[in-house]
């Protein structure tokens, strides 16, 4: 019985505002790497996609950084296929997907437990769209045919970002933003992240 009280008040040190853990992620000069999970509205319409609805994106990656006071800056990335992959109107399955990286960079607003951000990330892209066709007649075996349209992208996603410190040195973030990129595409964002620190 005697450990509740004691369990009890070192979860309060840890979730009171003003306390030490509370005050910074990573002290006044840190680091930490994390994982990333994103879904994107690329916004890409049908006749760029073989006549298929291909979807949002659900993707997965990681970002980094190193802060110095309020200031973060690192990088990132992530890659994912699209939701709706399947048949077009052909009978064709069409399927592919999108990945990006590049520069982060974030100032903190609020610096407590409970933390508000403003930040983005700069980079490049690849768009990849697969249409997958039957044999034609006469051909030797079963071998599918591939059309493929890969587009090379600048990509920029800003974000504003509250974040939660559930223990020392780790993080959780919720991020909603705008993906803006080159060749029409871009819509809504979403992401969460969990940041571990490295440097104290």
């Amino acid at each position: 019985m005697r450990r509740l009280p004691t369990l009890f008040l070192c979860c309060w040190s840890v979730l009171l505002p003003g306390s030490a853990f509370a005050q910074r992620f990573g002290g006044d000069f840190g680091g930490a790497v994390g994982f990333w999970l994103l879904y994107v509205d690329p916004g890409i319409e049908e006749n760029r996609s073989f006549g298929r609805d291909v979807g949002d994106v659900v993707a997965f990656g990681g970002r980094g950084f190193l802060q110095t006071g309020r200031v973060r800056l690192g990088g990132g990335g992530f890659g994912g296929s699209f939701s709706c992959e399947g048949l077009n109107e052909s009978g064709n399955r069409v399927q592919g997907g999108l990945s990006g990286g590049g520069f982060v960079a974030e100032y903190l607003l609020v610096q407590r437990n409970l933390e508000l951000a403003v930040g983005g990330l700069a980079g490049g892209g690849v768009v990849t769209i697969e249409e997958l066709l039957p044999p034609e007649v006469g051909d030797s075996g079963d071998v599918e045919r591939l059309r493929r349209r890969r587009e090379g992208i600048f990509i920029g996603y800003p974000w504003v970002r509250l974040g939660y410190n559930p223990a020392p040195l780790v993080n959780a973030g919720l991020q909603l933003g705008y993906l803006v990129g080159s060749e029409d595409v871009g819509g809504f964002a979403v992401s969460i992240d969990v940041l571990v620190g490295i440097i104290p």
